[in-house]
């Protein structure tokens, strides 16, 4: 027979394993990266990564800003609509949530004790390390997630582009026609 903590901890967990499932089911049935060779807008910037960053928080950069954290890279990476960049940085989100309810399973062991009974400090602390634990490896994976979203936006916006515009002259009727390349030259070995 069981002690009544392990059935709660079994129930409990069970229901987190099931909303883990349901969220990435979720990720893996969302069609909104397939996309076809969309223009990239122009006014999208590069991201660097700043020196002396770790797999722990990494601190970016966008243009010359400086990024308060990796969630504020959401705006230029669905503006890119990149399918790896946008499958990357919801793995990053998707993990990081994951993380967060990971550190919520030393209260939810709290609450769910039965009125009366004793807490056991063994049992408690090994949740409490067990949860700090998966709590730090997700937050790790989920930062390797979003350095891997980093490095394929910057690719695609390194990515050859032709362009053409046509801007009306002001006070002259007449049209002035552009076009423009933009990409990198790639030396080959010899």
């Amino acid at each position: 027979m069981t002690s009544p903590f392990f059935r709660k901890l079994r129930f409990v967990s069970g229901i987190f394993l099931l909303f883990v499932s349901f969220c990435s089911k979720a990720q893996q049935t969302d069609t909104s990266f397939v996309r076809t060779q969309a223009k990239i807008p122009p006014h999208l910037k590069g991201i660097e990564r700043a020196p002396g960053s770790s797999a722990l928080g990494a601190v970016y950069y966008y243009g010359e800003q400086r990024l308060r954290s990796p969630f504020s890279l959401d705006v230029p990476f669905y503006e890119m609509a990149d399918p790896v960049v946008t499958r990357h940085y919801r793995g990053f989100r998707t993990l990081n949530t994951i993380s967060q309810l990971t550190a919520l399973a030393p209260l939810a062991y709290l609450l769910f004790q039965e009125k009366g009974s004793q807490t056991r400090t063994r049992e408690y602390w090994y949740l409490y390390l067990g949860s700090v634990a998966a709590s730090l490896g997700l937050t790790i994976a989920g930062n390797v997630k979003v350095s891997k979203a980093v490095k394929r936006y910057n690719q695609v916006l390194l990515e050859n582009r032709l362009g053409f515009s046509i801007a009306p002259l002001p006070g002259t009727g007449r049209a002035a026609v552009g076009i423009g390349w933009v990409g990198q030259f790639r030396t080959q070995p010899h």
